[in-house]
């Protein structure tokens, strides 16, 4: 048996009348016309196949089979009620999800106050959060597999924007014991004879090599001791005298006695690493829009603190 769709506009004019016993009082409480619910009314028999009314010049009453289709057509509805309010809901930015991958580099600092912000303005907002390289982060906006993605700065990307929110200095992670450790700053030229540990890559080609753009002009090719696929890494390396290493402030927030952070001075006053926004081209949601606010806020904060 096949079933024609029906229509919401009928079930309305049903339950009015069924409730009201009377089309004249049904098309007064719906403001139509009373021809217009009798021929909703009957478009509707027509379309069940069944008649839901017994209806004579004195009165109105719900046959059997009206009996049992009123309760559906309120259940149906009062579902389709809901799901109006949910989905509006959705749209003005009050409840839904949003995929958000991050470089884990950033858990420590940035990302918790951004984190909090957000739930405060949408407490019905949830997110899933998701440790991604930046290479990853792009890979994953351009398969849909997250909404929106923070990435270590700059980044080759079409079909995305991205906004910087936020930067910081780069500095130079010594072991303790180094000769360079009692300066108050160190200069690129200064490093030309060191063995670096060094981000892959792979994982941030624009962070990589913005690094490569430093020791270039300063006048070196750095020699690689180590390549690490997480920032925090470095420190642990650095402490065991495996090489010294360049990293954005961030990323050492826990103390370590092992080693010193020296700011760098040179050609680039300060030197620094820049953390973006990645989204798909086109409008974003409110939702979106009102993390890419936060986090330009909170980032903006931050970099000011981290500069000064």
């Amino acid at each position: 048996m096949r079933f024609t769709p029906l229509e919401l506009r009928h079930l309305t004019s049903f339950i009015a009348v069924a409730e009201r016993k009377s089309f004249v009082h049904a098309a007064e409480h719906l403001h139509l016309s009373q021809p217009a619910v009798t021929a909703q009314i009957q478009r509707l028999e027509e379309e069940l196949g069944v008649q839901l009314l017994d209806r004579n010049r004195r009165s109105v009453r719900l046959t059997p089979a009206g009996e049992t289709f009123l309760a559906g057509a309120r259940a149906t509805l009062e579902s389709a009620n809901q799901a109006i309010l949910a989905t509006q809901r959705v749209s003005r930015g009050e409840t839904g999800r949003v995929r958000i991958g991050f470089p884990p580099s950033v858990l420590k600092e940035i990302m918790p106050k951004i984190m909090i912000e957000f739930h405060k303005q949408h407490p019905g907002i949830k997110l899933d959060l998701f440790s991604l390289h930046t290479s990853l982060t792009i890979a994953a906006l351009e398969e849909d597999n997250i909404d929106i993605g923070y990435v270590r700065l700059p980044v080759e990307a079409k079909g995305l924007r991205i906004t910087p929110v936020h930067h910081e200095p780069l500095v130079v992670c010594l072991p303790r014991g180094h000769k360079l450790a009692t300066r108050p700053h160190v200069r690129m030229e200064d490093l030309r004879e060191e063995r670096f540990i060094l981000y892959e890559r792979k994982w941030a080609p624009g962070f990589h090599d913005h690094f490569l753009e430093l020791c270039s002009e300063a006048g070196f090719q750095p020699v690689v001791a180590q390549q690490i696929d997480e920032m925090y890494l470095a420190a642990t390396l650095v402490a065991t005298g495996v090489g010294i290493a360049i990293i954005p402030r961030m990323v050492l927030s826990l103390p370590n006695d092992s080693i010193v952070v020296k700011p760098i001075v040179g050609s680039r006053e300060p030197a620094l690493s820049e953390l973006g926004i990645a989204t798909r081209a086109g409008e974003p949601s409110p939702v979106i829009r009102s993390i890419i606010s936060i986090s330009c806020t909170i980032g903006k904060r931050h970099s000011a603190i981290e500069v000064a």
